[in-house]
């Protein structure tokens, strides 16, 4: 997990959020991983991973699906990750967009030793800009501050 992570975790459910966690990873897959980081609590909202049958998974789906169930409207959506899926998916529908450009290369196992933010990959960072990112972060070393910059206020 990126420096920080967990933290952020803790953070948003103790904003009262529904998380989710949706992945290109097979579904089994990547609940192994959640339970092998012991992460798998903090997502009451589901784990949504690829399935056999590609076409009844895509990010996209699991977004609109997870919308429609809990009647969300757009602008109550928080979409985080490195990928251009869930930050355009998070822009069209209204949603704030998270991007994450960690330079995973640069960050040794088990965290980034630092206690300021990781580097940043010029090249996700740019990416992440073009696809309409709100806010971009290497890492989740600086949770309140990330927290502090979407919600408005400190907890």
């Amino acid at each position: 997990m990126l420096p920080g992570a967990r933290a952020m975790l803790e953070a948003l459910r103790g904003r009262g959020l529904r998380l989710y966690l949706t992945s290109g990873t097979d579904q089994e897959y990547i609940e192994e991983e959640a339970a092998l980081l012991g992460i798998v609590e903090y997502f009451d909202g589901g784990i949504c991973g690829a399935r056999v049958d590609y076409k009844t998974y895509s990010k996209a789906k699991v977004i609109e699906r997870m919308m429609t169930e809990a009647r969300l409207a757009g602008s109550d959506l928080l979409g985080a990750g490195g990928g251009l899926v869930e930050i355009t998916t998070a822009r069209r529908v209204g949603g704030c967009a998270l991007g994450v450009a960690s330079d995973e290369a640069a960050v040794p196992a088990g965290g980034s030793g630092r206690p300021g933010p990781g580097p940043v990959d010029e090249w996700k960072r740019q990416r992440l800009i073009q696809a309409g990112a709100d806010m971009i972060v290497p890492d989740f070393t600086q949770t309140e501050a990330i927290c502090q910059a979407l919600f408005g206020q400190e907890r």
